[in-house]
């Protein structure tokens, strides 16, 4: 009996030992093929999380830039063989009509290749229809970029693109391939603020990139936000008005006078930040040149409104007190050269308030000279021009000639006539928008120069201030109080019943200074003489620069503004009619209350 049992457990034993062996040989060799495919179907997939940027908010936390989710249709073909490859390629040709070539899609263990951007509802419905012939390919919700004012400061803001490799060193493991950087403006400057921490995932997906398992998973991190000093109002008001003006191309700053905040920056041509790729063509073969910030980092002669640091050096070395007399007769005699004024019958008798009124070139001609090039780098350096000046955007810093660099440049030493040139902002001279809205401001605040800022505020996801910006001086000029007022009286009486008077207005008391900067060009004289001849307007791009700089109200400044008009002709005729309609529209929304 106990031998029958043993026998048959025995044969039992052998039996089940024939079977696994058995299923083992047809699991391996015979059908190994099969369930090796299956096995690889299923396979771990890691990708990148990626952050929404931090947002962008005007002064008063209206949105000026933010992220919304994007629907994007990605492959990826590591785990695919040859055959299934050149199908599923067929079948998102077939259904999303997007043509992929087999030899550039590019096999990778970490990053899918991105199919389609911005997927239609109907499209989304289309893929997961079809999503069994379509192994390897997956639905990816990423952060677009939107900014809801379209072009408004569009040269604060800036936009966003794909990094390129320098991008990868500058900001390092915050960002991945598909990742958005800042490529311009306030997006470029503050990108390390805006830009959030990379998210990790790991999943387990099946032959039809279902998600069977998160096996691993760390969160994104949202950047930073940001709370710019401009005011979206005064921004719309700015851009309105200098487009109704007609002009292509020039810029326009208007900044706070009591801290040096930027409440609107304008530079025209401008662009829309939501379709700057869509139209990259048209926008880079535009001569007018949209992405160049002309407020910032334009360089042009700064022409007459040069003359009013020029006036507080006189008053400060005493060259002249301010009733002293010149007489213009419409030229400066300078050994056996003429210098003539842009009046050429004269102003006859004139002081510095009347020269600052008339923009009178005899009279600066005169004091220029006496004070000789040195004095007139010291006092325009004391005014920011020049320097290097701190702000979120780049500035381009302006120049002022030196005897030495023109003996460099020019292997030329430096003559009388070139200082009388740069006595009235002309010459080898050079300035932005920037520079001679901040000598306004040092003007307007009685020697006192903020540094000019963009950014307000900092706030973490939540919404959470933590950093505020503080007023911080930049130049302190210790002048005579006596000597600002006489300049300011100048400047006010310029708008009054001078070359200004076009920025005369009866709602807001302005004054400033007006500048009409020449542009150089071979046989200039020729071609103004031709089309005088005809009586036809000369070309565009042959005109003269319009500046008009100044502040409001005259007796207590709040706003300091300052326009740049390029081949704008005059400076009284197009930029001070702009500044005054800026202003005037201000406080006709009673907006100045609000600052």
């Amino acid at each position: 009996m106990k031998r029958r049992s043993f026998i048959i457990m025995l044969l039992s034993a052998l039996g089940s030992f024939i079977g696994v062996v058995f299923n083992l040989f047809r699991l391996q060799v015979l059908e190994g093929e099969k369930y090796r495919e299956l096995s690889e179907r299923n396979y771990v997939r890691k990708r990148y999380l990626y952050p929404p940027r931090g947002d962008i908010y005007d002064r008063n936390g209206e949105l000026l830039a933010y992220d919304v989710p994007n629907y994007v249709l990605v492959l990826d073909a590591n785990r695919l063989r040859k055959r299934e490859l050149e199908k599923v390629l067929k079948e998102i040709e077939r259904l999303f009509g997007v043509s992929l070539k087999k030899e550039k899609v590019v096999r990778t263990s970490f990053e899918p290749i991105v199919v389609k951007e911005e997927l239609a509802p109907e499209e989304i419905n289309t893929f997961y229809r079809n999503r069994y012939k379509l192994p390897g390919v997956f639905i990816e919700v990423m952060p677009k970029r939107v900014y809801p004012k379209g072009e408004l400061a569009s040269h604060v803001v800036g936009y966003v693109g794909k990094p390129s490799e320098r991008d990868f060193k500058r900001l390092k493991e915050k960002i991945g391939p598909l990742s958005f950087v800042g490529k311009m403006g306030i997006e470029r400057s503050l990108d390390e603020v805006l830009t959030g921490k990379l998210g990790e995932e790991k999943v387990m997906v099946n032959a039809v990139g279902r998600i069977v398992r998160v096996l691993e998973r760390r969160e994104p991190k949202k950047g930073r936000s940001i709370k710019l000093t401009i005011d979206a109002r005064f921004q719309k008001i700015v851009e309105d008005v200098f487009r109704e003006s007609g002009n292509p191309a020039g810029a326009v700053i208007l900044l706070k006078a009591s801290t040096g905040e930027v409440l609107a920056l304008a530079s025209f041509p401008g662009f829309d930040p939501n379709s700057v790729y869509k139209d990259w063509e048209k926008l880079s073969k535009n001569p007018l040149k949209p992405f160049f910030n002309r407020a910032v980092r334009g360089l042009y002669p700064p022409a007459s409104v040069f003359k009013v640091p020029i006036a507080y050096a006189v008053l400060e070395t005493k060259t002249k007190s301010p009733w002293d007399i010149v007489y213009c007769g419409g030229s400066f005699k300078l050994g056996d050269r003429r210098f003539y004024c842009w009046r050429r019958w004269g102003h006859g008798k004139v002081n510095l308030i009347k020269s600052l009124r008339d923009s009178c070139d005899v009279y600066y001609y005169t004091v220029g000279y006496e004070l000789g090039p040195t004095k007139i780098r010291y006092y325009a350096k004391q005014f920011t021009y020049g320097m290097s000046i701190p702000f979120e955007l780049p500035v381009r810093r302006g120049f002022i000639p030196t005897p030495s660099w023109k003996l460099r440049r020019f292997k030329e030493p430096w003559y009388d006539g070139d200082t009388v040139n740069m006595s009235i902002g002309q010459g080898f001279l050079l300035s932005n928008l920037m520079e001679q809205t901040l000598m306004m401001m040092g003007i307007a605040n009685n020697g006192v120069i903020y540094k000019p800022t963009l950014l307000k505020e900092i706030l973490d996801d939540k919404g959470n201030v933590i950093w505020r910006n503080e007023r911080k001086v930049l130049k302190a000029i210790y002048g005579k109080l006596e000597h600002f007022a006489i300049i300011k009286r100048g400047l006010r009486e310029a708008v009054r019943r001078g070359t200004a008077k076009e920025a005369m207005s009866r709602i807001v008391d302005i004054a400033g200074k007006t500048g009409t900067a020449e542009v150089f060009f071979k046989n200039k004289r020729k071609i103004k003489e031709y089309y005088k001849k005809r009586k036809k307007k000369l070309p565009w791009k042959y005109r003269n620069h319009a500046w008009f700089v100044g502040f409001a109200p005259y007796r207590d400044p709040k706003f300091i503004i300052g326009v740049f008009v390029e081949h704008g002709e005059s400076g009284g005729r197009t930029a001070a009619p702009i500044a005054r309609k800026i202003l005037e529209r201000i406080y006709i929304n009673r907006l100045h209350k609000e600052i």
